[in-house]
């Protein structure tokens, strides 16, 4: 044990005694920076996807929670008008109780630090659910250049640098090319989604052709 490690409990007993944080959360005292904004106990309890799931959109079948089915299959949804753009959606937790407030704190409010637990959520389900020596290269949704200047970071590649580490053969690429601004998709349904993107990427540069390739974005 160093000099450091003798150091680090002292640190952290100084820290919460004059400078105490609470979970996001519930409020109660958080006694390790390990997360550093939400208690272990609600970062746990927040719901991963687990199967059964749709093998195309990624969605939990609900209707079968508790079943002890672990099959996936293709959602009403997916076999009424199947997925054209992509061939796999896959999602680690559903956008609900701590998780969203995570994405929005490291979105909306700097706080880049929770890039960390997020991407070993996207780790965690990788390992579980995919192939993760099939891919090549891990894309992040990019923003447009004035957005990317306004956040001062692109909360996809922090998750994206995150998670490579569970794919071998992966490398993170930055070939993909948000060229005109558009308003957010969260404040936009159905057709003016589609509309609103239509046009908006491009790809650089030609390493992407032959290659499998993952998206990474915050929400799906």
């Amino acid at each position: 044990m160093d000099y450091q490690d003798l150091c680090t409990p002292w640190k952290m007993a100084f820290k919460n005694l004059f400078f105490p944080i609470y979970c996001v959360t519930c409020r109660e005292r958080l006694l390790t920076e390990e997360n550093g904004y939400f208690c272990a106990t609600c970062w746990e309890l927040a719901p991963r996807i687990e199967p059964p799931l749709c093998v195309h959109c990624g969605r939990p079948h609900e209707s079968m929670t508790g079943l002890g089915s672990r099959r996936n299959f293709p959602c009403a949804d997916c076999r009424e008008k199947p997925l054209k753009a992509v061939h796999r959606i896959h999602g680690a937790t559903l956008y609900e109780d701590s998780i969203a407030e995570a994405i929005k704190l490291l979105k909306f409010h700097d706080k880049q630090r929770l890039a960390r637990p997020l991407g070993a959520l996207i780790v965690d389900h990788a390992l579980a659910h995919l192939d993760t020596g099939a891919y090549d290269l891990l894309v992040p949704v990019p923003l447009h250049r004035v957005r990317l200047r306004e956040r001062g970071y692109n909360q996809s590649a922090l998750l994206a640098d995150e998670a490579v580490g569970a794919f071998p053969r992966a490398a993170v690429w930055h070939g993909l090319k948000r060229i005109r601004p558009t308003r957010t998709q969260s404040k936009l349904a159905g057709k003016r989604r589609r509309e609103n993107v239509k046009g908006a990427f491009a790809v650089s540069g030609d390493e992407v052709a032959g290659k499998r390739v993952l998206l990474i974005d915050d929400v799906v």
